[in-house]
């Protein structure tokens, strides 16, 4: 139909979504809109916010249709959330808002979840949708996902800086006395939280089952010349650095140069350097505990004892 040949025009730039301004400012007056949508040729989304029947309905088109029609008082919720921020880990997830108690009776096109306990430190604006933060859709994720996809996320998260040890349990802390489901697993898999891939966090389980003090993860070196190391794991009492090394990466000339020069540069440093591989983590844990302990009791004595505990 010719008639709304210049919404089509229009709904480009707002990715493909019109809505009543847009209707409007193509010259479409009420009974052309009204058999635009009776004869299926402009397909609702959620109220007010409509798709043409030739555009494939899309994950994005859905959150922003769903964030135009809520307004100001609602975020993405949960794994929507963390898939809007761009945190792998979680697949391809529903479109999900979380909205304030007092909003539990809007109609239900889209999933919504409701809470009493939002803060504005709960949600941020990215790509210009209001989306919950990482550490409040990690917080709420452990409602229902499997603690393997928590650690993935939670360690990508951690990754990408979108949150923080340190912040997950604060706001853990704060949330913990309402009955929320989820946080005793939660609590669980921060125990061995805070590198920045599976194998960082197997090797702090490994640390942990041993019996030995969790290490200081991703600190940051800064020299004088200006240059930058952040290394996997530290002790700082003892003056022993650990790096865990993937099988990938790490295996041009220049990678092993630049990792030469980093080993050279925190040893003159007087830092321990302990290099384990993945095979080591995965496959030889006894030889990995033997030597962390071995250089920990010779380089500080009491580094067993309470005194290494963050």
């Amino acid at each position: 139909m010719a008639t709304d040949s210049k919404l089509i025009e229009l709904v480009a730039p707002h990715h493909m979504i019109a809505n009543r301004a847009l209707v409007s400012a193509a010259g479409i007056n009420r009974d052309q809109w009204r058999r635009l949508l009776t004869n299926d040729i402009w397909i609702p989304i959620v109220p007010g916010q409509w798709r043409h029947a030739a555009t494939p309905l899309t994950c994005e088109m859905k959150v922003r249709a769903g964030a135009a029609w809520l307004g100001t008082h609602a975020a993405l919720y949960g794994a929507t959330a963390i898939d809007w921020l761009g945190i792998e880990g979680i697949g391809a997830p529903r479109v999900e808002f979380l909205v304030p108690r007092s909003r539990r009776h809007v109609p239900p096109w889209l999933t919504l979840h409701t809470t009493s306990s939002w803060t504005k430190g709960d949600t941020v604006m990215h790509r210009g949708v209001r989306t919950s933060t990482a550490t409040r859709a990690i917080i709420d994720m452990a409602r229902t996902e499997s603690a393997g996809t928590l650690e993935t996320v939670i360690d990508n998260a951690v990754r990408l800086r979108r949150t923080s040890i340190p912040t997950l349990t604060r706001r853990m802390a704060e949330l913990s006395g309402q009955g929320r489901h989820g946080i005793v697993l939660l609590r669980t898999l921060l125990l061995d939280a805070g590198g920045e891939s599976h194998l960082e966090r197997r090797m702090l389980r490994l640390l942990r089952d041993a019996g030995l003090p969790r290490p200081e993860p991703q600190v940051v070196h800064r020299r004088r010349d200006g240059r930058v190391m952040r290394v996997d794991f530290q002790y700082s009492a003892a003056w022993i650095v650990m790096e865990v090394s993937g099988r990938r990466g790490h295996a041009s000339d220049r990678d092993r140069a630049n990792d030469a020069r980093r080993r050279n540069d925190l040893q003159g440093d007087g830092w321990m350097v302990l290099d384990f591989t993945t095979a080591h983590v995965l496959d030889e844990p006894v030889y990995v505990v033997g030597t962390v302990r071995e250089q920990l009791g010779a380089r500080h004595p009491s580094s067993e004892q309470s005194s290494l505990q963050p």
